[in-house]
């Protein structure tokens, strides 16, 4: 009988080095930016926030990231979900804008 191998998750001993992502953190970051502008003309070739939120999931799978790529991924989830409900034609409260206003 062939057992099948699971996919390793990956720990800090194989993870890439936080300053490789810099670069690819920032593309997407552009990108984000750019999707949520343009989301009501709709996503280029079927690049929508789905896309990019499986990029910013790989992204945080791969590098051992610092605290302020940490900061700036969840801002990009936030930007994410915030542009999801604006389509959907209601609000989010994010967790900072929930901080702000005690």
């Amino acid at each position: 009988m062939r057992s099948i191998q699971q996919p390793q998750k990956p720990n800090a001993g194989n993870l890439l080095p936080a300053s490789l992502a810099d670069t690819e953190l920032d593309h997407i970051e552009r990108m984000i930016q750019f999707v949520t502008r343009t989301q009501g003309a709709g996503s280029p070739r079927g690049i929508d926030a789905g896309y990019w939120n499986k990029r910013l999931r790989a992204l945080e799978q791969t590098y051992d990231l610092v605290a302020t790529q940490r900061q700036r991924m969840a801002r990009l989830f936030e930007m994410l979900e915030r542009g999801k409900h604006d389509r959907q034609g209601g609000t989010v409260e994010t967790a900072t804008a929930a901080w702000c206003a005690l």
